[in-house]
């Protein structure tokens, strides 16, 4: 099952899922539930579940890039323009030689 199906079917994932759609150890789900960057609840004595849209905050809250309601360009930019950047980012911090 993919990461948003996992994320709208289930409310509840357990720790090992919440690693696996997060990339990160089940350690560092442990340490986030105590630190408070995901939310949890105890179902018994070590048995630990992550609410996913807990996960689904976490994962909005630090997302970079392109927004939703920001469209991408369909043009691409040309090497003439990377270059050209490049230059003038170079002109303004030159390199003591």
């Amino acid at each position: 099952m993919d990461v948003i199906g996992t994320l709208q079917q289930k409310k509840l994932l357990r720790v090992d899922e919440a690693a696996q759609i997060l990339n990160v150890s089940r350690w560092t789900v442990y340490r986030w539930v105590e630190a408070g960057r995901l939310g949890g609840t105890r179902l018994g004595a070590g048995s630990l579940r992550i609410f996913s849209e807990t996960v689904a905050a976490l994962i909005d809250l630090h997302c970079v890039g392109v927004s939703q309601a920001t469209p991408i360009s369909s043009k691409p930019r040309t090497l003439k323009h990377r270059y050209a950047d490049s230059e003038r980012v170079r002109d303004r911090h030159p390199v003591a030689v």
